[in-house]
Order: structure tokens, then C-alpha cells, then sequence
């Protein structure tokens, strides 16, 4: 259990430059902050969390209860961002002219270099239009969206961070073990498992989908097929911006029944 907190908390700290800003604002404080309440929300919370975190027995007991991700994100709690801004503030403030713009320009050079730019995850991309994610993801969405309906479509691993920010109208087949876990070795008939591989077994693919209720599902044009899509219920529908979209033709759209609607079929 030792072994999984220490894991945790280096996840955590990453390179270790803000944390380490962190704690020299923490004790920069401790020295200098008298108002009580400041104390409490800067210094004595985040010590009583850090205590709690590195403590085994707790780790099991929120692991028993939750699970290992929600024992990570305790350390979510800790004011990191709020205490370094309110401890660079403070300290800028007691300077005039050149050197106090020498120190905002010295403490933005650390916070850059305790980071690492966003777009180097590919999961991740310099936004093009104003909902801030790509816009094949925009473009697909919109092609297959049916108003008042409920319509679940499987998209490919890299628009699974978007597809529940553009819209609540389409639902995925994937659960959240399934996209946490996703590109691991798993069953050949798991949906997620299929639709990551650089060859797609069509007749594997629309089964999964008819077993999931899938209406589309979204393939890469540089993804190799193996099989007839045709013959397991899904025909091509469109091609967006390198993708392709099976839709199926056995699947009736319904609206969706937590909304008190009976199942409609779609002319």
C-alpha cells in the first residue's frame, strides 16, 4: 500500500518545480501570514490532507470505499494554484517599478517551466473554432445529431475527451473502465478493443454494435476494414473531414426513455 501512495503522489508532482514553489510559498506564509483564517485555508488544511494521504490505513479505507483513482485525487484539494498566486502577489507588492516587473517576470518563468505545453498530449489541439476542440468532432456530431432523440454512436479514441463537451444528445458505448483502460489487451469482441486497432474485423465491429444499441459508428478512412460492413447491419453514411460513418440499418433511434418518451422509429 506504501508502494501505491508514493506512486500516487509522484503522478502528482510530476517534475516536481510547482510543488516544490509550492511548499517554499507554504512556509513563506507559516512565517509571515497572522490573519487566522488565511493560516487555516493555506497552511493547516493542506498539512492535516498531506498527513492523511501518506497514512496506509486511510489509503485502504477510501480504496475500499471509492477506489484508487478517488484516493488520488485527494491531493486535488490541496489550494496549490491559489496559495502560489496569493504568495507571489503578496510578495510583488512590496516592490516598486522595475524590480517589482523583474519578479512577476521571474515567477511566470518558474510556473512556465514547472509545466509542460498542453499540446504535446495528443489528446489535446490548438482550438479551431469557438467550442475550443476539433472540428471533424464538430462536423461528425453535427451530421448524425437528431434532435429530441437519443443516438449513440462509437467514435475512435481520440474524440472521446470531446464528443460529451459538444453535445448531451449522443451517448457512447463505452463505459469509463473502458476509455480508462483504453489500448489494453482485452477480449477481441470488446467494442473499445476493435475499434483501437490498426485492422478492424468488420463482422467482430457491427456485431459488438448491434449488441450495444450503437446507431453509428465512426471509423478513420486510414484504418484498414477487414469484411463488409454491409453485411453485419451498417452501411456507409457519410465521409467528414477523414473519417467515415456507418449508420445502422436494423437500429431503430428512440428518444430517450429517461425522459418519459415512448420509442419512436425514425422515418
Amino acid at each position: 500500500m506504501w508502494e501505491t501512495v508514493v506512486s500516487h503522489f509522484n503522478s502528482y508532482v510530476g517534475w516536481g518545480i510547482i510543488f516544490i514553489l509550492y511548499l517554499a510559498a507554504v512556509i513563506f506564509l507559516f512565517v509571515t501570514e497572522k490573519r487566522k483564517e488565511r493560516r487555516i485555508l493555506f497552511i493547516y488544511m493542506p498539512l492535516v490532507l498531506l498527513i492523511l494521504f501518506f497514512l496506509p490505513p486511510v489509503a485502504k479505507l477510501i480504496e475500499k470505499l471509492a477506489d484508487d483513482e478517488i484516493y488520488y485525487r485527494l491531493l486535488w484539494i490541496l489550494p496549490v494554484t491559489v496559495t502560489l498566486a496569493d504568495t507571489m502577489t503578496e510578495i510583488a507588492i512590496k516592490f516598486k517599478g522595475k524590480m517589482r516587473v523583474i519578479l512577476i517576470a521571474a515567477f511566470s518563468v518558474m510556473i512556465m517551466l514547472g509545466g509542460r505545453l498542453i499540446y504535446t498530449d495528443d489528446r489535446f489541439s490548438v482550438a479551431e473554432n469557438e467550442y475550443h476542440m476539433p472540428q471533424e468532432v464538430v462536423d461528425i456530431c453535427d451530421a448524425v445529431i437528431i434532435p429530441g432523440r437519443e443516438v449513440r454512436v462509437a467514435f475512435p479514441s481520440e474524440f472521446l475527451v470531446y464528443v460529451r463537451q459538444y453535445t448531451p444528445l449522443i451517448v457512447m458505448p463505452y463505459g469509463w473502465d473502458d476509455i480508462k483502460y483504453w489500448g489494453e489487451e482485452g477480449s477481441e469482441y470488446k467494442m473499445r478493443a476493435i475499434m483501437n486497432g490498426d485492422v478492424i474485423d468488420a463482422n467482430a465491429l457491427t456485431y459488438e454494435g448491434r449488441e450495444n444499441v450503437v446507431h453509428y459508428i465512426v471509423v478513420s478512412e486510414e484504418k484498414k476494414i477487414v469484411g463488409n460492413m454491409n453485411d453485419g447491419g451498417y452501411e456507409e453514411f457519410a465521409r467528414i473531414d477523414g473519417y467515415v460513418i456507418y449508420k445502422s440499418t436494423e437500429l431503430d433511434f428512440f428518444i430517450p426513455s429517461e425522459l418519459g418518451f415512448e420509442v419512436e422509429e425514425l422515418d
